[in-house]
């Protein structure tokens, strides 16, 4: 049974929409002011409010706002009933959060018309929403499924490692001829990098499984020292010529998991270096500033580039453009991830023609100025 809340100071406006509404199945409650609507929806919570415009202490505008103002009422139904027609009141009455007015004196048909109009809506909402946190529950059950299966894998596949090593070291002390036989040696010297790869992709799904959870203490710190720590994990890279950094010269501060923010420059920087082609050196720039309410970020480099076909499909688990390059095809979908846990996005350049160029933006409140 639908719940209906009349807000009026007037005892005969509130009677005349009461008697049209009880020929319809419906729960109705009365009340003669704001200020006890207020308290009224703390206990029962209506499926449509019809609130009058003109009434002392709060009107039914401000009463509307008030009410909009409370994160649980904010798709709840409202009708402004009021005797005026101008368009000031009704964008007045709409910027406070109502969803339609109506007129007096009051007619039957169009009440009954609005009202029944908004409930359907509201319910229709709902069921939107629920179905919406069914989605998001079974997702996370599926993250969560991920993460116990990857964790569950590693510990057989790092035993069968150490196993593996123990084994080696028992052939070469006890059946060195064995161990020396040049195709039984390249064959034994393999398996290692076998186990290594599978404890690589392994750990890699369990950072795709856990990039959407912000797990770490959100820090403030500087972007630049960030980009520093990374960077300094591609010395080697640096030292043969594979990679040189442009970097600009001021860095914001920013709120964020320090550990996943890493990942995501490490995710970028590697895969820049990794499809660079056939160049012995690939330029990497990075940029940022501070716009409005978000703080944007670029990467860019001078490789392949990524064809315009790939577009948002790299972002997705397992999209490989490129199956000539080793990989799981996680790294950018992790880094979405972790954007989006940061309610930031990270979109690929389709104007940019001489590389790869992605750009990155955090909202305003992740911003230490």
């Amino acid at each position: 049974m639908d719940k209906i809340l009349i807000v009026d100071d007037q005892e005969n406006n509130r009677l005349v929409i009461e008697d049209i509404l009880r020929k319809q199945p419906s729960s109705i409650r009365s009340v003669c002011s704001g200020k006890e609507a207020l308290e009224t929806v703390k206990e029962w919570v209506p499926d449509v409010m019809l609130i009058d415009h003109m009434m002392p202490e709060l009107s039914g505008i401000e009463t509307t706002r008030l009410l909009k103002e409370q994160p649980r009422f904010a798709h709840l139904p409202i009708l402004i009933v009021t005797a005026k027609n101008d368009r000031q009141t009704l964008r007045e009455a709409f910027d406070a959060g109502a969803v339609d007015y109506i007129l007096k004196p009051v007619e039957k048909t169009t009440l009954l018309a609005r009202i029944n109009s908004a409930i359907r809506t509201k319910k229709a909402f709902d069921q939107v929403q629920k179905l919406s946190q069914n989605l998001l529950q079974q997702k996370q059950e599926l993250l969560d499924f991920t993460h116990m299966v990857s964790h569950d894998l590693k510990s057989p596949v790092f035993g069968a490692a150490s196993l593996f090593n123990l084994f080696l070291y028992r052939l070469q002390e006890d059946y060195p001829e064995i161990r020396n036989d040049p195709g039984m040696h390249e064959l034994l010297d393999r398996i290692p990098g076998s186990f290594n790869k599978m404890l690589t992709f392994i750990d890699t799904l369990l950072n795709y499984a856990m990039a959407g959870k912000i797990i770490g203490d959100m820090q403030t710190v500087s972007l630049g020292k960030i980009l520093q720590t990374v960077i300094e994990q591609f010395e080697q890279e640096q030292q043969q010529g594979i990679v040189k950094f442009r970097l600009p010269s001021k860095w914001p501060k920013v709120q964020c998991d320090v550990l996943k923010m890493s990942q995501v420059w490490q995710n970028l920087i590697s895969n820049s270096i990794k499809y660079r082609g056939k160049l012995n050196q690939v330029e990497i720039k990075i940029g940022t500033r501070v716009s409005g309410n978000w703080c944007e970020c670029w990467i860019e480099d001078n490789g392949n580039g990524i064809p315009t076909s790939g577009g948002e499909k790299i972002f997705k688990p397992f999209i490989r453009l490129d199956d000539s390059k080793q990989g799981s095809g996680i790294g950018l979908a992790t880094v979405a991830r972790i954007l989006e846990a940061h309610n930031g996005i990270i979109r690929l350049d389709p104007r940019y023609q001489n590389g790869a160029r992605f750009y990155m933006r955090w909202p305003h409140n992740s911003i230490i100025k």
